[in-house]
This record gives structure tokens, sequence and C-alpha cells, in this order.
């Protein structure tokens, strides 16, 4: 059986040699022998593999297809290839609820970018550059100090106005940074007239893209793809998954995540004086979480005179109706007449205390107990009765007292860095910390208390 075998096969082999046009190809299932019922699992394994490539074939051209859409409906270049197939299997994948959640963010922050892109005439794709940069998070910040919706670095959001104050960081303002992020688009066009390359040099800085474009020659994204770093190489590929996968998720059963807070009822009010964040929340009956996320650019829990605030709508009208009563509320809290989320105690002066030692004790800073009791100086005596204002729920430090080798009078012309360098390990910003001081001035006769460890 097993020559006959060989003759059948070897017969074609011989007449495909001669160039025989006339060959008829013999199937594997036309040869019945014990081998081949012994190899049928593997036919039925070769039959499973070629199935998996059928779908796969098919998934890349819908997918291809679906990108060719898309791509007529816009300047930019949203091609299909192997680079972008892996991102949005990414994206299909581990990263799944990501687009979820991100569908869900999708109709409070995509009007903001697109009234401005149209303003600036670029393409309203970029609108998805905000999901690659922050998972539209106007809040984050990478390690390398990039911040907002559009991931500023300092001196870039600088360049194109964004201010950084000890209270305000408009990086992680969402109309600002989407302004300010149109305004950096228009420029890199004009620098590569590419928006394969404004992207590129979104990510990696114009210097570096130009230095890429002249050291290999070419100018085009993709011949420039093998000559760049990772990070910058596969930022075009998946600006292109994003619009992918924000486009089609149904069609992928991606169901929208929505967010616990209602993003599209919301108002602004300005303020006309400075107010803490617990006031608001106390007074218009939000929580400060919410407060917080209406309004990213705010650094501290306090907002200066002047700022405009996001709130839910109800909360924002009732503010406004009762504008006059608010900020009578307002300057009673300011006053302490009114207390929120904090005691009102009697601190008795003991033998060995000192204003910095009082002020850790009980969580609060050196200038405030000042304040609060009109004092002119520094120097307490024994019995002395001190008003303090304590948060609620949160124990006041034991604090023991220290020996005196732990214990530094300030004397005359010292500073907080001529302090530190006398001693190995100590910093000024370990003293601050230890004695609760808000700044690097010092009063002579001023006792600090040095670590115990020195």
């Amino acid at each position: 059986m097993r020559k006959i075998i060989f003759i059948i096969l070897f017969i074609p082999c011989i007449a495909i040699a001669k160039g025989d046009s006339l060959i008829v190809p013999v199937s594997v299932d036309s040869i019945i022998t014990t081998d081949s019922i012994i190899d049928n699992s593997s036919a039925q394994n070769i039959e499973m593999i070629e199935n998996e490539e059928i779908s796969t074939l098919k998934k890349e051209n819908i997918v291809a297809w679906r990108l060719q859409q898309l791509n007529k409906k816009t300047p930019m270049d949203l091609v299909y290839n192997q680079r972008v197939q892996h991102f949005i299997d990414n994206y299909l994948g581990r990263n799944k609820r990501l687009i979820s959640k991100m569908q869900g963010l999708a109709p409070y922050y995509f009007p903001l970018f697109e009234q401005q892109l149209e303003q600036y005439d670029l393409p309203l794709e970029f609108k998805y550059l905000a999901i690659v940069e922050s998972a539209l998070n106007p809040k984050a910040r990478s390690r390398s100090g990039a911040t907002g919706l559009w991931q500023f670095m300092y001196p870039t959001g600088k360049q194109y106005g964004l201010e950084v104050t000890s209270y305000v960081d408009e990086r992680k303002d969402p109309l600002k940074s989407t302004i300010s992020a149109c305004e950096y688009f228009v420029a890199l066009y004009d620098i590569f007239g590419d928006w394969n390359l404004v992207l590129a040099a979104y990510n990696g800085g114009p210097g570096y893209i130009k230095g890429k474009i002249r050291s290999t020659g070419t100018s085009d994204f993709w011949e420039l793809h093998p000559y760049l770093r990772t990070e910058t190489r596969n930022f075009v590929p998946t600006f292109i998954a994003a619009n992918y996968v924000m486009n089609y998720a149904s069609e992928h059963e991606i169901n929208t995540e929505n967010p616990s807070i209602n993003l599209n009822e919301t108002d602004t009010i300005t303020l006309k004086n400075q107010v803490e964040l617990k006031v608001l929340a106390d007074l218009l009956c939000v929580n400060s979480a919410t407060i917080s996320y209406l309004n990213p650019s705010y650094i501290k829990e306090i907002y200066p005179k002047g700022a405009i605030l996001v709130f839910p709508s109800d909360a924002a009208n009732d503010f406004k109706l009762n504008e006059a009563a608010n900020y009578i509320f307002i300057d009673a809290v300011d006053k302490k007449e009114i207390l929120i989320g904090e005691d009102r105690i009697i601190y008795r002066v003991h033998k060995g205390d000192y204003l910095g030692r009082i002020a850790k004790s009980h969580n609060v800073h050196v200038s405030q107990i000042i304040e609060w009791n009109n004092l002119k100086s520094s120097k307490l005596d024994i019995g002395d009765k001190l008003v303090i204002y304590v948060k609620k729920g949160v124990e006041t430090a034991r604090v023991k007292l220290v020996s005196n080798k732990n214990e530094y009078i300030i004397q005359k012309g010292d500073t907080l860095w001529e302090i530190a360098k006398k001693y190995d390990g100590l910093s000024v910003s370990k003293i601050k910390s230890l004695n609760n001081l808000d700044s690097d001035n010092l009063k002579p006769g001023t006792k600090i208390i040095l670590p115990s460890s020195l």
C-alpha cells in the first residue's frame, strides 16, 4: 500500500517537472490509509489554525475599512497598519474599561474641545489626543511634571500663557489649557506642515523631530518611525487607535460608564471674596470632592477673590439668589464667629512651651496662633491662655518636652540655612516641618526644636 501511495504522489511530481499543464492535484482526502486515520487530529488542528487566520484577516479588514471611512472625514492621516492594530487591540483588551469611562466623560469635555479646535481651524480629531495624554483627567501629572488634560510642561505652558501660582495651576484648567494646546498645534503645523509630525513633535518636542528629519533625510513619519524613541514612535499609532475605539466602541460591545457627577448640568459663579473650600461645601451642600473635581486648576483648598468656579447648576443658582446672605455667612466664618469642621479650645502655656511646639502639637501654624491671639511677639509666659482652633476629628499630637540639648535659641543674624549647616543630616525643610514654620524669617530669642537624633 505504501508503494502505491508513493507512486501516486511521485507521478504528479514528474509531470510538474515536465511542465504538464493537465495535472490534476491529488488531494490528501483521496488517499485513505491507516496513517491518514491516525493523523486526523492534525488535520483538524490545521483547519482550526486556518479558521483563526481567516477570522484575523476578516477582523483586520474590517478595522482597516472603518479607519478608511474615518480618514475620509479628516485632513489627518488615519492610516491602518500592524502598529496601529497593536494599540487598537490594547484598547479593546486590557484597557477596555478605560474606553468605557472615556465614553462617559466625552460629552462633558469634547464640546469644549471642538469649539476651540473649530475656532483655530484645526482638525476636530485632535480631541482624542486628550485621551492619549491624560485619559481626560485634568489633574493628571506625569513623572516628568507634565500636567493637565493636554500634559503641558511648565516652560511650554508658560510660553503659551498658562499661569502657575501658589493658588492656581492653569495647566489644569480645561478651557485655558485647551486654548493653549490649540495655539501650540497651529505653531507646530506652521513648522512641519504635516499632522503626523505635529503629533510627534507635540510628544517629543519640535527640536527633537527637526533633528531626526535632518539626520534621516525624510520628513515622512512612518519612515522616521524606526529612528524615534519608543514613546514618540508609539504616539501616532496610539492616537489613531484612540480615534478608532472611540468611534466604534459600540461595535466592540463597549458600554458607556457615566461619571458619578452629573457634568452636563453645571454653571459658574464669580467670588467677590476669598473663600475656603469647606465653607462653600457647607454653604451649598455640595461635597468637597465634587467642587474640587469641577475646579481642578485650584491647588489649595482656598479660592481667591475673583475666582470663577464651576458648580452643579442648582447650587450655582442658589448661591446667586442668596448672594448677600452668603457673603455675610462667609465673613462670619472668616472671623471665627461661625465654626465649620473645627472646635475652639483654650490652651494654657506650660513650662518649656513655645509657639512652634504648641502649633505642632495642635496641627496648626504659628502664624495662625499669632493671628487668633493678636500676639505682638513670640514671647510666652507660663500660665498664658491661648485660643486655638483645631479640626474636628483630628487628635492633637502629644509632644514630649525635649531636653535643652534639642532646643536652639535663635541668635541675631541666624538663618535656617546656617543652623542646618551646623548639623549633619539636618535640612531647612526638616527644621520648618518640625517647628511648623510658615516662613524663613527668624526672630532673635525664639526657641526652635531640633531632631533628637542629632
